[in-house]
């Protein structure tokens, strides 16, 4: 048994080794991202550098962001940016809101979310 259980664990430590690697998308402070809305298309991904929810999306959008640099998709900590938080209903993390060119939220998520439906959304958003 506890063979069994040392084997768990050391699935569990190279699980996470494997992402401690690799870089998450940063967060920005919203005073830098508020000029942006209403101007084109983007995304916020609200949430916490410390929740490993968070921490999966973040490591998602960074590759996202690295193959197309130019898309607007920004990070933004709640814990720093409480009020914008609030402003977008944001109640729990990770919570993505989208944003159409005339400051209107199209779309609402909460939670994580596979890496082909992102792409798809921001595809259709233009983001």
């Amino acid at each position: 048994m506890k063979n069994i259980l040392k084997a768990i664990l050391g699935l569990f430590a190279l699980s996470s080794l494997s992402h401690a690697d690799t870089t998450m998308l940063q967060p920005v402070p919203f005073e830098t991202v508020k000029p942006l809305i209403g101007t084109k298309p983007l995304m916020l991904e609200f949430g916490s550098t410390s929740c490993h929810s968070c921490q999966v999306m973040g490591r998602l959008l960074y590759q996202i962001k690295a193959k197309n640099p130019q898309s607007n998709i920004y990070f933004i900590d709640i814990y720093k940016d409480m009020d914008a938080a609030k402003a977008y209903g944001v109640v729990m993390i990770p919570t993505q809101v989208y944003l159409d060119g005339n400051r209107s939220v199209v779309e609402k998520h909460i939670g994580t979310i596979e890496e082909e439906e992102l792409a798809a959304k921001l595809k259709k958003m233009g983001i």
